[in-house]
């Protein structure tokens, strides 16, 4: 669970993201995990300070995603890490253990869960 302080400077262009099905095999940008051919994953291009950037998630880290995203909202001093890489535990930001389908989706060991959307 990561969220990362957000210095204000604004994004060149502005996150866009989709929902794509792997042609090829990709690697989930959060958990280094592949993402197959054929699968759905959630696929995001943003520009920042003039340097073009992508991130690919697969479903479960997607999950996560969302889920720390709707816990951060009115949160002005944090923002949600786009590769869920802070360093910050969950526990750290909300002083509270994460609910029991968000602990165990990051626990979870690729082919042990589905996650559908």
């Amino acid at each position: 669970m990561s969220v990362d302080t957000y210095d204000c400077e604004p994004w060149d262009v502005y996150p866009n993201e989709s929902k794509r099905r792997a042609r090829k095999d990709h690697v989930c940008s959060c958990c280094n995990e592949t993402i197959r051919r054929g699968d759905l994953y959630h696929y995001e291009f943003a520009v920042f300070d003039g340097s073009p950037d992508q991130v690919k998630r697969c479903l479960r880290c997607q999950a996560i995603y969302e889920h720390l995203l709707k816990r951060h909202r009115g949160m002005e001093d944090a923002a949600v890490d786009r590769e869920l890489k802070c360093g910050h535990s969950y526990h750290d930001v909300f002083r509270e253990e994460p609910p029991p389908e968000i602990a165990a989706l990051a626990f979870a060991l690729p082919g042990e869960l589905e996650v559908s959307r």
